[in-house]
């Protein structure tokens, strides 16, 4: 699974959780409680940190960063003088973005605790 992180994009080995009583089909549960946010719910290839997308939320509203230079920042921590190796996830970072953008928002305007309007996102 790649983890993209505020220091850089990584590779690691992520195991489905097989302890008695656990649904391993709810197994993007576990990433999200330890603070990562899979890019899709069926078979996540790859996990954004909490703190990555907090940190391109701020950036794009204070700095007004674009996604595109906020992702060549992270692909040159992770390797810079190669950064044409680190692999791209400029579309799932998009994606994402948009859907922890969405969920800061009911968060903050108090809408985060009613089931019925937080998976309504039109």
């Amino acid at each position: 699974m790649t983890i993209v992180h505020t220091e850089g994009i990584f590779s690691h080995e992520v195991s489905v959780c097989k302890c008695p009583g656990s649904d391993p089909n709810d197994w993007h549960l576990d990433l999200l409680c330890q603070r990562l946010f899979p890019a899709s719910i069926s078979k996540p290839k790859t996990a954004f940190t909490f703190d990555v997308l907090d940190h391109f939320l701020i950036d794009a509203l204070e700095c007004k960063t674009s996604a595109m230079s906020f992702y060549q920042k992270l692909k040159r921590f992770t390797n810079n003088a190669f950064p044409e190796r680190v692999p791209d996830r400029y579309r799932e970072l998009m994606r994402v973005s948009q859907l922890w953008r969405n969920l800061k928002h009911r968060k903050w305007f108090g809408f985060g605790h009613d089931a019925v309007t937080v998976f309504n996102f039109s």
